[in-house]
């Protein structure tokens, strides 16, 4: 079929709302970058000014509540049996999941006061996007690369999802150990619970 200039035109017109809707709809990279760049800066500042364990769990807490979107976490992590887990037990479970994230992690990153995180490009996919970065140390060990996903809500904000260090997904590696631990105890969620407490009660060093 031939089209004359005036229904190319007509056509044009027809596909400009859908092209401003989709670049509307679309994260924002620069803010993404943006967003860790602050994250880390942040962080930096808590293990350069944070001299005491506690201190250091008290800001990493304040900070994974403020940059994370924690239940959404949770959930994940969960997998399939999140669709079974009642109210009360998944409350428990995201406030354990919370403790453990910071006894654990935040107190392996205690070793990195020295670190400068040069943030660099963003992929966008649909509503996530993954911000890469690399640590560098002044000591003049050999950098690490660090992988952030983020998750653009329904505000226009972005809030972090996931952190892949050294090739590895964080939150799925604790969804693969959680699923294990479940299947090995016929899904009862206690087990899990009695899991992460005793993760959290020992050296976060050791765990």
């Amino acid at each position: 079929m031939r089209m004359t200039f005036k229904s190319l035109a007509v056509f044009a017109l027809f596909l400009m709302p859908l092209s401003a809707s989709a670049q509307a709809n679309a994260p924002d990279l620069a803010k993404a970058q943006a967003f860790v760049t602050a994250l880390t800066d942040d962080a930096i500042v808590i293990l350069s000014g944070e001299t005491t364990r506690a201190g250091r769990e008290a800001s990493f807490s304040k900070l994974l509540n403020e940059k994370a979107n924690m239940r959404r976490i949770a959930r994940f992590t969960l997998g399939q049996f999140g669709r079974k887990i009642s109210k009360p037990d998944f409350e428990t479970y995201q406030a354990l999941l919370n403790t453990f994230i910071v006894k654990v992690y935040a107190n392996r990153l205690g070793e990195y006061s020295d670190e400068k995180v040069i943030v660099g490009k963003a992929q966008a996919k649909k509503k996530n996007v993954i911000v890469s970065s690399r640590i560098e140390f002044a000591n003049g060990r050999d950098p690490i690369d660090i992988d952030w996903w983020l998750r653009l809500e329904k505000d226009g904000s972005f809030t972090l999802f996931d952190v892949r260090v050294l090739g590895v997904w964080m939150a799925q590696e604790q969804r693969d150990s959680f699923a294990s631990v479940l299947k090995n105890n016929k899904g009862d969620i206690n087990a899990l619970l009695t899991h992460l407490r005793n993760k959290i009660s020992s050296d976060p060093n050791d765990s």
